[in-house]
């Protein structure tokens, strides 16, 4: 990374409030922040609240704050002429100092909104999950409803279907019609007078050699039965 890709990325950089409940960005077009020595930044509405007296408790560190150098309210782009004048006169080591102590600043509140963020993420996370439990709740509810629906729907289909076409009454009709054939041929062979004609068969004819020759004897008298035993 470059020298002018740093400064670019520290440009692009914005203070915020690090009260976590405003969290705003800080502008110098508005008002001016509060700094304490901390190394901790507000807005002008916060830091009136929490360090408008002296002794005050720096709300996010809770480091006590007892002299009027330990809060300042500075503006965050001051003139060039002031940026140029502000350290004349004072010793390297004073220099060198303001320097460590400026960019330690900056330093700082990358790491709070970097820890902010990654709350965030947490957070947000966490309702991902709790929002994903309760749809898959949702989802296997309505799975079991439609599931029952169709089941119901089954039910009201076969009903449907049965009382269509039933069976019970389509039997009861050929057995009507089964038991009236024999009454119908009847009626058929009755003529008008009302008498039922006779139906005349042939009569089958038998085999000569299952014709009885007759007897001459008369068949009134009453066969003798034998009784003895045949001797030889």
């Amino acid at each position: 990374m470059t020298l002018d890709d740093e400064k670019d990325a520290v440009q692009r950089f914005v203070l915020k409030c690090n009260v976590s409940a405003c969290y705003q960005e800080l502008s110098n077009k508005i008002d001016q922040p509060w700094i304490t020595v901390c190394g901790h930044i507000f807005c002008a509405s916060c830091g009136l609240a929490e360090l408008g007296k002296l002794p005050a408790i720096c709300p996010i560190c809770c480091h006590r704050l007892t002299s009027p150098f330990d809060i300042i309210q500075s503006e965050l782009n001051p003139p060039s002429h002031f940026v140029e004048m502000v350290l004349m006169g004072l010793s390297p080591n004073d220099c060198l100092e303001a320097a460590r102590r400026g960019i330690s600043f900056w330093q700082n509140q990358s790491i709070l909104q970097l820890n902010s963020s990654e709350n965030n993420v947490q957070n947000t996370r966490s309702q991902i999950v709790e929002m994903q439990s309760h749809y898959e709740d949702k989802v296997a509810m309505m799975n079991r409803e439609i599931f029952t629906l169709r089941e119901e729907c089954q039910r009201l289909k076969e009903e449907n279907s049965k009382s269509q076409h039933p069976k019970t009454p389509v039997a009861a009709d050929q057995n009507n019609s089964n038991i009236h054939e024999p009454q119908k041929a009847v009626a058929a062979s009755t003529n008008a007078t009302g008498t039922v004609k006779k139906q005349l068969y042939p009569r089958p004819s038998i085999p000569p050699q299952h014709i009885r020759p007759t007897s001459s004897r008369n068949d009134n008298q009453p066969q003798r039965q034998f009784l003895g035993k045949f001797k030889n």
